[in-house]
C-alpha cells in the first residue's frame, strides 16, 4: 500500500513537471522574422470600418523573450480618412499568462469562425490572426468581440 502511494506521488510530480516545462516553450515558432499579428477592427463607422487594434508579437532572437508592440488607431467617421495612431506601446515583455492568452485568442477566433453560417454582410467587426510567413491565417468577418483578445490588450496596456 505504501509503495503504491509513493509511486502515485512520483507520477504526480512527473506530470506537474511536464506541464511547467511545456508552458515555458509556448509560441517558439514566433521569432524576429516570423511575427504573429493580431488585428481587430470594430464597426464604429459601419461598412467603412472603425477603430483598429494591432498586436505584433515577436522575439529579438530565436529563443529570446517574447515581446509585443501594440498600436491603436482611431477612425473619424465624418471625414472618411484612414485611422490615425492614438496609442502605441513598443517592446512589451510577455509572460506565460499572456502567451496563454495569445493561444486562447487563436482558439477562440477559430471556434467563432467555424461555428457560424457564412452570411454576406457589408459591416461588422473584423478579426485576423496571421503569421508573417502566411502558414497561419485566420480572418473572420463579420465577427464578434473576442474576450481573450480584449483581456490580452487590457493586460498589456497596464504594463
Amino acid at each position: 500500500m505504501k509503495n503504491k502511494f509513493i509511486i502515485l506521488i512520483g507520477i504526480s510530480f512527473l506530470l506537474n513537471g511536464c506541464k511547467i516545462q511545456s508552458k515555458s516553450n509556448l509560441l517558439l515558432y514566433i521569432n524576429r522574422v516570423n511575427q504573429l499579428e493580431i488585428l481587430t477592427v470594430d464597426d464604429k463607422c459601419g461598412e467603412w470600418g472603425g477603430n483598429e487594434k494591432i498586436l505584433t508579437i515577436y522575439r529579438d532572437n530565436l529563443k529570446g523573450q517574447l515581446l509585443a508592440d501594440y498600436i491603436e488607431k482611431t477612425k473619424n467617421c465624418k471625414n472618411g480618412k484612414d485611422p490615425e495612431i492614438t496609442d502605441s506601446i513598443k517592446r512589451i515583455k510577455l509572460n506565460n499568462e499572456e502567451s496563454e492568452l495569445i493561444l486562447e485568442s487563436i482558439n477562440e477566433l477559430c471556434e467563432k469562425k467555424l461555428s457560424k453560417e457564412d452570411i454576406p454582410i457589408h459591416s461588422g467587426i473584423y478579426n485576423r490572426i496571421m503569421l508573417r510567413d502566411s502558414t497561419l491565417m485566420i480572418s473572420d468577418f463579420p465577427s464578434v468581440e473576442l474576450k481573450s483578445i480584449t483581456d490580452l490588450i487590457t493586460k498589456l496596456k497596464k504594463k
